[in-house]
């Protein structure tokens, strides 16, 4: 008994002697059988009679504690956030995250340990705070561990890339939303840090579809850092009441088809109760060619649950229009309760298209912006890779190139995911013989063992794919990727940053693709999509696409011996034979429409002039008959 007497009062000595480092100080733990470092913050009136609340923050890659809980201090935490003690874990290797090695976010358990062990901790009351890779590491291990956290306080959690947000990395990372409704969320983040805005918009929205108690706030001219403490405070009242008095909806977004045919239009709208009180019945106002109706949806919402709501179909006129929804009632009479109007309203665009575009139709890819007049892009939600226009690039006479690339370097796994972009809806009856004709030129990356240690290519590809009811479905019709892609003799070996990886093509790497579309001639309401399909590797540019007559080109076997030239020209192009024999001469502008026909017959060796003083200045296609197979070359003339 006298034993047991002895050891409780050693203890008691040793937590008092804990309990009085107050303030900003360090402390070392065994961690996994090696020492881990631990910074604190403990306020100076600490009292060993009260509870305190415990925040255990995650700090960002690159950074250490010391530093993140001089941050903290600065920014007035401990000031504005009273009767709470802070401790900051230091990560395996600051150069990584609080998941690697296997087995390192136990880290996160044995900081609570430490301060429960020499600290009056409210064990009902603990916050796992995270800023960037520690936010992205504390949403990780907050859902696993819903129970054990009374909230999750996260600013700019750096998701890594959308296809992360969606669990498409789960062997990696992965995120267990399934456990999003059992424990407060609260996330910020700054408009102007464009790297994280899609996965963590993506990531945000899984987390409502999951009827997650969660809180999103972007905040205004911030970029990757912490807002200040007094515009995130109310977090404290949120974990403790997350759901706020009253009935309280939010409209989450507004989803209607971008782009349609037909003048009747589905449209759906995601909504989420917010409120303690149960939501039984939503009154919605919409509005299209400034036409306000309402549509009342009747059910059950309970706090943080979601539905989506069918409006009845509405009526387009042709052109863009705007889908405006807003929430009049709830529960057939009353208001909603929130005083952030902004998240109860929500737009959405769309087109309708009535009159298919006739061929040829011209796009030279001049710029200034992706998408294109009339086009429209599918973008995959990376701020990394999507489709660009390039005025430092072009192929012909144009003055800009449309491109885009990938890789391994720096930026977020992507791979599987397509950058995609989709042409006017067109009526390919106006031609008997339709076809696509474009520019490529592209090249993949390959590295070496000394690099990856491993032999390693990484080589993207672009699909073409067409549809026939206006994008409701979609059919394959060219696909080609790494060397059966490529323009170039090698691959880009061993590139070291990301310019390195972009090509910059000269005459020579450009070629010529055309694919028939032919057993399309009866499409009426057709449309073709490019897709640049990442494998983490690749730079790609295309150049004056012309949707008109099938040319039929084909590359000859060998490369032809014959000079054209002078390029660009003026009033004659001149044709040296090298070893063939010339049979014909087409002339053709971008539209595929032969301007000139030139039957010819020479001999090896012969030099052949045309004139070309009547043709407007431009490009044009110089198709050269051959007895060896026909060859076609792009002429500037001006």
């Amino acid at each position: 008994m006298k034993r047991g007497v002895l050891y409780f009062l050693f203890a008691l000595t040793l937590t008092t002697a804990f309990a009085k480092n107050k303030g900003s100080f360090d402390a070392k733990i065994t961690f996994n059988g090696t020492p881990r470092e631990l910074a604190l913050y403990v306020p100076m009136n600490y009292d060993s009679t009260v509870k305190y609340r415990l925040m255990v923050c995650l700090h960002g890659l690159g950074d250490n504690i010391d530093n993140y809980r001089g941050a903290l201090v600065s920014l007035g935490w401990p000031t504005n956030i009273t009767n709470t003690i802070f401790v900051c874990p230091e990560a395996y290797n600051t150069s990584q995250d609080f998941y690697t090695p296997a087995g390192d976010d136990s880290v996160i358990q044995a900081s609570i340990n430490y301060a429960a062990a020499n600290y009056n901790i409210d064990m009902t009351d603990i916050i796992l705070q995270g800023f960037s890779i520690g936010g992205r590491a504390a949403l990780r291990y907050g859902l696993d561990h819903p129970t054990q956290f009374k909230g999750l306080l996260l600013n700019t959690p750096a998701v890594q890339g959308v296809k992360e947000a969606l669990n498409g990395r789960a062997k990696i990372f992965s995120f267990n939303y399934a456990n999003a409704f059992k424990i407060p969320i609260y996330i910020t983040h700054g408009e102007t840090d464009a790297a994280y805005e899609d996965p963590i918009d993506t990531a945000v929205r899984q987390l409502v579809l999951h009827n997650g108690l969660v809180w999103y706030f972007e905040f205004p001219g911030l970029g990757h850092a912490i807002p200040a403490i007094s515009k995130i405070i109310n977090f404290i009242p949120f974990f403790n009441n997350p759901a706020t008095p009253g009935h309280n909806l939010d409209v989450q977004g507004v989803i209607v088809t971008p782009r349609t045919c037909n003048a009747s239009v589905p449209a759906q709208v995601l909504v989420r109760s917010v409120g303690q009180e149960t939501i039984s019945s939503v009154t919605l106002q919409y509005s299209i060619n400034n036409t306000p109706q309402t549509y009342t949806w009747t059910g059950s919402l309970n706090p943080f649950q979601h539905t989506l709501i069918s409006l009845p179909t509405l009526t387009a006129a042709k052109g863009t229009q705007t889908l405006g929804v807003k929430i009049k009632y709830l529960n057939g009479t009353v208001t909603d309760s929130d005083s952030v109007l902004s998240s109860n309203a929500k737009t959405a665009s769309f087109e309708y298209i009535n009159s298919p575009m006739p061929l040829p139709l011209l796009e030279p890819l001049n710029g200034p912006t992706v998408p294109p007049a009339n086009w429209l892009e599918v973008p995959q939600g990376e701020v990394w890779t999507p489709w660009f226009i390039d005025s430092t690039v072009h192929e012909g006479g144009g003055h800009a190139a449309m491109g885009a690339f990938n890789t391994i370097i720096g930026v977020f796994d992507n791979a599987g995911r397509r950058e995609g972009i989709m042409t006017p809806v067109m009526n390919l009856t106006s031609t008997s013989n339709p076809g696509l004709k474009f520019d490529v030129a592209y090249n993949y990356n390959r590295y070496t063992a000394a690099v990856l240690g491993i032999d390693s290519t990484f080589a993207d590809t672009l699909q073409v794919s067409i549809s026939t009811d206006c994008g409701d479905t979609w059919h394959s019709i060219y696909k080609k990727g790494g060397k059966q892609l490529a323009t170039f003799h090698d691959p880009i070996l061993n590139p070291t940053s990301v310019q390195a990886g972009i090509i910059v093509p000269k005459d020579s790497n450009w070629r010529i693709e055309e694919i028939n579309l032919a057993q399309y001639a009866g499409a009426t309401e057709a449309v073709l999509r490019f897709d640049y399909i990442s494998d983490m590797g690749g730079s790609i540019y295309i150049d004056n696409l012309a949707f008109s007559t099938y040319l039929g080109i084909k590359e000859i076997a060998e490369q032809p011996t014959f000079q054209i030239y002078p390029n660009p020209a003026s009033d004659k192009v001149n044709i040296i034979t090298g070893n063939e024999n010339i049979m014909k001469v087409n002339v053709l502008d971008v539209s595929g429409k032969t301007v000139m026909n030139i039957p010819v017959e020479t001999g090896v060796g012969a030099t052949l002039s045309i004139n070309t003083s009547a043709l407007p200045k431009g490009l044009y296609l110089f198709q050269v008959y051959t007895d060896k197979g026909v060859n076609t070359s792009k002429v500037v003339l001006n």
